[in-house]
């Protein structure tokens, strides 16, 4: 009752009303962070999943934050980020507390994760950040979060837990379906558009004998076109990997100079904003078949 007359004097006189159900505001960094985190936190009640960046912005090497992106940051009660520098943009981990409200949380759902790539100087921060490309180091992200989550909020501990359990359940069997089709490639090389697919290589059975372009945005010159059509000829690459969200002329390119065939593939960096529950073991399932009909059989 005195809660109730509370709240009708504050309407009365005109001051804030105090929010009788506060959620939990649970902000994604990216997009592959967002379909994990929106899983991992289904059903767990006033656990309230948004998106920091634009869903199809992709890899947000050279992003930089609006003022819608902070006003989204000041509400936030946890921000989870992939961390390994993919969100540079953000600064680093005092910063992020910066821009967030007092008592507010950062998951970096990299910290707890083992397997990872050692970088090849694009970001500068030791390790390849692009580990959601891959549906194995996604299972083992599964966790992290779950596990980060369950510690921040222990009275949803045992829902986080169950939730991470189906993830792992429908991507654990994508992972050895990869591992099935990289038994029978044997170690074969591609050259990729940038250092996105070096985690899904991995997983397929493959190595990166080169990328194309280091930087987002920055076409090879002419001479380092040559190079890369020389080194395909010494090393044999299969393939040349190119990106849906990236021109493919180059890629191409380098195709038709070395007679191997040019096959896209998704790294799922960005996506559709209406992205269904399945949205990455679908891609990541295309994705397989696409190298099963580029190399399956050469």
């Amino acid at each position: 009752m005195k809660t109730l007359l509370s709240l009708l004097l504050c309407l009365t006189l005109g001051c804030a009303a105090p929010s009788l159900a506060a959620g939990r505001e649970l902000v994604a960094s990216v997009f592959p962070v967002w379909l994990l985190l929106r899983q991992i936190a289904r059903d767990v009640p006033d656990a309230d999943v948004s998106l920091l960046l634009p869903a199809g912005t992709g890899c947000p090497h050279d992003y930089s934050m609006t003022p819608q992106d902070r006003r989204a940051l000041a509400r936030a009660d946890t921000l989870v980020v992939n961390g390994l520098g993919l969100e540079s943009f953000l600064g680093d981990a005092d910063n992020m507390k910066q821009l967030m409200k007092e008592g507010s949380s950062v998951i970096d759902i990299s910290s707890r994760v083992d397997g990872l790539l050692p970088d090849d100087g694009h970001d500068g921060h030791g390790f390849n950040p692009h580990i959601f490309a891959s549906p194995s180091m996604m299972a083992r992200m599964a966790d992290s979060l779950a596990a980060q989550l369950a510690q921040a909020d222990p009275e949803h501990a045992a829902l986080y837990e169950a939730n991470a359990r189906r993830v792992k359940a429908s991507l654990l069997p994508l992972a050895d379906d990869y591992a099935a089709f990289g038994k029978k490639v044997g170690g074969r090389g591609v050259i990729a558009q940038h250092n996105v697919f070096h985690y899904l290589a991995r997983d397929a059975g493959l190595t990166v004998d080169a990328v194309v372009q280091a930087h987002e945005g920055q076409e090879p010159s002419a001479r380092e076109m040559l190079d890369l059509v020389r080194l395909i000829h010494e090393k044999h690459s299969a393939a040349v990997i190119t990106e849906p969200q990236y021109p493919v002329r180059t890629g191409r390119t380098l195709a038709a100079e070395t007679g191997i065939p040019c096959v896209s593939l998704d790294p799922v960096a960005g996506g559709p904003a209406d992205a269904p529950a399945d949205y990455y073991e679908t891609i990541m399932r295309d994705n397989l078949r696409q190298l099963e009909n580029t190399l399956g059989n050469r």
